[in-house]
């Protein structure tokens, strides 16, 4: 773990050390995580508040609305916790191939960008994600098998050592997990996740 502040999130509620969803008993794995295993090469995400009534509103403005003046506070949240970490790459979750076409931006991106020019966050934007249907039609055990080799480095980009791969919302964690693979892969070190809002 980059630093042991990461471990706080957005409160003092105990965690699940995967995938950092609260914790119901006193084990240190979530009860999906340990009967599902959902996380085959992330070494941990970091969420910071739940997907609830208010978050999915909010979420909703921003992303679907394009309420960008929302994009600074929530950069200002994910620096704050980032602060500490010590020497770390940000990769953002890369969008498919036609969603800013469609939308006229990138939320992830966007936050990307302003944690590196106003928070001086190293970003890497190494990888790229093939053609896949949108994540969010699809039910929990569809995820998984349509994002399966959609995101991959591009070719000739180096992984960073550590990478910390920012995204907005973690439902099943299947992006972040296929992230990690493909870093991985490419010689990527450590691999963590971080996350705006968990489901």
């Amino acid at each position: 773990m980059p630093s042991s502040r990461l471990m706080l999130f957005a409160d003092n509620v105990a965690r699940c050390v995967k995938c950092g969803r609260p914790l119901i008993s006193a084990a240190e794995l979530c009860t999906t995580c340990r009967e599902k295993g959902v996380f085959t090469y992330i070494d941990r995400v970091l969420p910071l508040f739940p997907y609830v009534a208010e978050s999915q509103s909010l979420l909703a403005l921003w992303k679907s609305r394009g309420m960008r003046g929302l994009s600074w506070p929530l950069a200002r949240c994910l620096a704050s916790v980032l602060a500490s970490s010590g020497p770390v790459t940000l990769v953002p979750v890369p969008p498919r191939p036609n969603k800013i076409r469609s939308r006229g931006w990138d939320q992830v991106e966007e936050l990307a960008r302003l944690l590196d020019r106003h928070f001086g966050m190293s970003v890497s934007r190494c990888l790229m994600r093939r053609s896949s249907m949108e994540q969010k039609k699809l039910g929990k055990a569809a995820r998984s098998l349509n994002i399966k080799g959609s995101i991959v480095v591009k070719d000739g980009v180096e992984v960073p050592e550590v990478a910390i791969v920012l995204d907005d919302l973690m439902t099943t964690g299947a992006t972040l997990d296929a992230c990690a693979e493909a870093l991985k892969l490419a010689g990527c070190g450590k691999v963590y996740g971080l996350t705006l809002y968990f489901d």
